[in-house]
């Protein structure tokens, strides 16, 4: 029997490699190049491939190389040094390059068949004298094809300097090029899934119950009923008045939400519903008026000591609590602590993954930011803020809503210190300028800000009508300050309590299990 043959072999761990990786896979694929994906993972954590990984390989875009079995490549780019020793287990290729985002360790062993593509000037500027170099840098590609109808111009820029035919160019240096149409890899025949049929209503805030959404097992469907504007993600979404728009009192709105609670269970039929809200009096009535179905109470903790304990009470009415985590939960004393050994609880909550932001050169170039200077996120309305950052030379985005996927853009973030931002900024490493809202009646925000100013992941500052502003920024203003700041968030080890989350509601699903109400 023949072996096959793969034109590209990427080496990664691709827990984390996600939108860069993805890529450059499918411009091979558009090619009708091969593509294996050699995972080797840096730690023992047992966490999921990145999703836009996923998508290669449920798709058929890439092949996933078995561990017990010796690979053949023509070209094996490893991206990380670190991981060439076990890939050499694994793969014979003709040509390795390795994608280094820095310089070997002086004293290293530096193998004499490979070649190195540094990702910038800075980090070829430092590379020894005895590493072989590409003559280019390697840079990210993007999907240029996206801004082919609105910005034609664009389009043509982008993909000659970022696009695919500038991957499929440096693939050509090596070798490896485009075919008329792709080989013939074997498939081994599998059951087409079918299309979920059991349902999950997800209900309140759309980020977290979005993030949970998009990880559910495939066998449950989400419908996303909310208040606010329609998440992205393509999920079926139900809309909820809220109390100020719908424009009563307090009663009529707890009919008008215990009455369209009814209709949406009569309409999906729901397994689950999960609540990510204030248990309301109409919520309370629907819950006892729909025994037959499971109720969860996703619950956030961080609730200001003496606050919301008829809440919890409320609360008992659900079958089940599920508690979002909380990096500075040592600094909460609220009344969910308490009542914290009867919750199953997650890891924070964010709505992305590290492999699915936009790398640093392909976001600024979405937000339109000039590549030579820094850039700032303001998340907050204030001009002030805007006024002094620009001061200090920083282009400035103000904007709070649909920016995860660009925080990599930013060399510094000015924002709130709500649940979502705070955890997605510390957990993708973004320095951060905290200005906690003092308004949130059931959110700490105080507290989960000074939590993080004591454990050196970002500033805070308390009072912004004071000159503790103008210091707070004049000090995140410096490279050296936000460098600090970086390392530091580099050391948190907390990962995505998403999957876990979504994990445990398909469980529930299974089980049916019933513990309160």
């Amino acid at each position: 029997m023949t072996a096959t043959v793969h034109d590209v072999a990427i080496l990664a761990d691709f827990r984390f490699a996600g939108a860069g990786v993805a890529a450059e896979v499918h411009a091979q694929h558009e090619a009708a190049l091969s593509t294996l994906l050699v995972h080797v993972p840096r730690d023992a954590r047992p966490l999921p491939f990145a999703p836009q990984v996923r998508d290669l390989l449920r798709d058929g875009a890439a092949t996933l190389a078995r561990e017990d079995r010796t690979a053949t490549v023509r070209l094996l780019i490893a991206r990380g040094a670190d991981l060439l020793a076990e890939a050499r287990t694994r793969v014979r290729a003709e040509h390795t390059v390795v994608v280094a985002d820095r310089a070997p360790e002086p004293g290293g062993d530096l193998p004499d068949d490979v070649e190195w593509a540094p990702v910038d000037d800075r980090v070829r500027e430092a590379m020894p004298l005895l590493c072989r170099l590409t003559v280019h840098n390697w840079h990210e590609v993007v999907d240029a094809a996206a801004s082919w109808q609105e910005f034609p111009e664009r389009f043509r820029a982008l993909e000659r300097t970022s696009g695919h035919q500038s991957h499929l160019r440096r693939l050509a240096g090596f070798g490896i090029r485009p075919r008329i149409s792709a080989p013939a890899l074997p498939r081994e025949p599998g059951p087409v899934p079918p299309a979920p049929t059991r349902r999950v209503l997800l209900l309140g805030a759309p980020t977290r119950l979005t993030a949970i959404a998009r990880r559910l097992p495939p066998a449950l469907a989400p419908v996303i009923a909310t208040q606010y504007a329609a998440p992205g993600g393509g999920f079926l979404t139900e809309h909820i008045p809220s109390r100020e728009a719908l424009g009563g009192g307090e009663a009529a709105w707890n009919r008008m939400l215990r009455d369209r609670l009814t209709h949406l269970i009569d309409l999906h039929s729901p397994e689950i519903v999960a609540v990510d809200d204030l248990p309301h009096e109409g919520i309370v009535e629907a819950v006892r008026a729909h025994p037959h179905v499971l109720w969860v109470w996703v619950r956030r903790a961080m609730w200001p000591r003496g606050a919301g304990q008829e809440w919890i009470t409320e609360g008992k009415v659900f079958d089940h609590v599920l508690e979002p985590g909380e990096f500075a939960a040592l600094a909460d004393d609220g009344p969910t602590v308490a009542d914290r050994a009867s919750a199953h609880r997650v890891e924070p909550i964010t709505l992305l993954d590290a492999g699915e932001l936009l790398d640093p050169a392909a976001a600024r170039a979405d937000l339109g930011l000039d590549a030579d200077r820094p850039a700032a996120l303001v998340r907050l309305g204030d001009t002030r803020i805007v006024e002094r950052l620009e001061g200090h030379g920083f282009q400035v985005v103000v904007r709070d809503q649909a920016v995860s996927r660009y925080l990599r853009a930013f060399d510094l973030v000015v924002s709130s210190a709500d649940y979502d931002a705070y955890h997605e900024q510390l957990r993708f490493g973004i320095p951060t300028i905290l200005v906690p809202s003092r308004d949130t009646v059931l959110d700490d925000q105080l507290a989960r800000a000074r939590y993080a100013d004591a454990a050196g992941v970002a500033l805070t500052v308390e009072d912004p009508e004071s000159e503790e502003l103008e210091r707070a920024l004049d000090s995140a203003a410096r490279a050296d300050k936000r460098a600090v700041l970086r390392r530091r968030c580099e050391e948190l080890t907390f990962s995505n309590g998403a999957s876990a989350a979504a994990t445990w509601l398909g469980g529930l699903a299974a089980r049916h299990e019933r513990i309160g109400g």
